[in-house]
């Protein structure tokens, strides 16, 4: 599994196509994780990458998980709205226009690493996040470190 990091400011071009950063694209063992990337709208309504392979495994876990019949209907929405993109020879993906609708994504976006997936973003919203949690990042990263301290951080 790769481990995504990293914040790279991009422009989609006008065919919809989105070049992945190559820093995030050489994180990726392709034969464990796959070539392809799997599209998904992610819970706050941004687009989210995984790579093909770790996403069939997650998938696999999540249907093993017993879940409620009204959670699994929107879990059928959502695989429903995932879309199965093929980089080109440049490292380049089409960004379907439906997702970038439901997203509100435009043509200045930023790419956000975030542990296991790649994160697509409006720039100036990503801008106004990171304005608005700053200022009280430190005190987050040391409460989770005063947990994992304790042994809570499981």
């Amino acid at each position: 599994m790769p481990l995504f990091v990293g914040e790279f400011e991009q422009s989609i071009d006008d065919k919809n196509r989105l070049s992945i950063s190559a820093s995030l694209r050489e994180l990726i063992n392709t034969e464990d994780d796959g070539s392809n990337f799997i599209l998904i709208l992610g819970p706050d309504r941004h687009l989210w990458l995984y790579p093909d392979r770790y996403y069939k495994k997650l998938v696999g876990t999540m249907k093993r998980t017993a879940l409620p019949t009204r959670d699994r209907r929107k879990i059928d929405l959502w695989f429903a709205m995932a879309r199965l993109l093929k980089p080109d020879a440049q490292g380049r993906v089409v960004l379907p226009e439906k997702s970038m609708e439901r997203a509100v994504i435009d043509k200045k976006i930023t790419l956000i690493g975030n542990d296991d997936h790649i994160e697509i973003w409006p720039t100036d919203e990503y801008e106004r996040r990171v304005a608005e949690e700053l200022p009280t990042l430190g005190e987050a990263l040391y409460e989770a470190a005063d947990r994992l301290q304790q042994g809570d951080g499981e």
